[in-house]
């Protein structure tokens, strides 16, 4: 009998401290997207989006989802069943939309309780630092407050999970573009065929001012030019 009395205080003593843990339980994850904030903001402010990226949609390929209202922005809703307990029945609705810096969800998993979603887009250099935000209150029960230990460990895996899909898929979204070279790109081979070549025509025609020759080439032009001269005067013959 005295197990039994062992057992019972055990019980106790975790109803006990279930009391002092914490009434609500917050979780937040980050990571860092090379890409700007509207580029991210495309896609986490559109509900019909959030499965490309999400970290449960492959727990359960039969999960039937729904949709109303917009597409995107304040009032978007997607809705979700499933058999699997890891997915369960639920519903999330935009509730505040801010251009490229915050999407705040409403989260209700029916039996389960409701919750607060938050994804934070912060500009950091030429990227984007995302934060997914969590909170719920757990109530008064202390078997659920001890519970909340292993809810906070499981969103926080989820939350990296789906962060690090959603950079993936942000990033791949296109590649770096090529630099631009212009019109007629010319790669330099380091050779000398690159070079403007003298027209043989234009040289032909070329004239020098005598005056702008060294005085010693200048010579030689004019003692070619008086020999030139004196061939050309003919020559008398003498008579007789």
């Amino acid at each position: 009998m005295r197990w039994i009395l062992y057992t019972l205080v055990f019980i106790a003593l975790l109803i006990l401290a279930g009391f002092l843990l914490p009434r609500e339980i917050t979780v937040e994850r980050s990571v860092y997207i090379t890409k700007p904030p509207e580029s991210v903001f495309s896609y986490v402010n559109n509900v019909r989006n959030f499965n490309a990226w999400s970290p449960w949609y492959q727990l359960d390929p039969t999960t039937e989802y729904e949709y109303s209202g917009p597409d995107a922005g304040i009032g978007a809703t997607m809705s979700w069943q499933s058999e699997n307990p890891s997915v369960g029945t639920g519903s999330q609705t935009i509730v505040t939309s801010q251009p490229h810096s915050l999407v705040r969800m409403d989260l209700d998993f029916a039996a389960q309780g409701q919750a607060t979603s938050e994804i934070r887009l912060q500009p950091q250099g030429s990227g984007t630092n995302v934060t997914w935000w969590f909170s719920t209150d757990l109530g008064g029960s202390p078997i659920a407050r001890w519970f909340g230990l292993m809810v906070k460990r499981m969103i926080g895996q989820s939350y990296e999970q789906g962060l690090q899909k959603l950079k993936n898929l942000v990033e791949s979204e296109a590649g770096t573009p090529e630099p631009d070279l212009g019109d007629n790109p010319v790669e330099d081979d380091g050779s000398d065929s690159e070079l403007p070549l003298a027209d043989p025509e234009g040289m032909d025609e070329m004239e020098t001012d005598p005056g702008e020759m060294d005085p010693g080439i200048q010579g030689e032009v004019l003692d070619d030019e008086m020999l030139e001269e004196e061939a050309e005067e003919p020559v008398e013959e003498e008579t007789t």
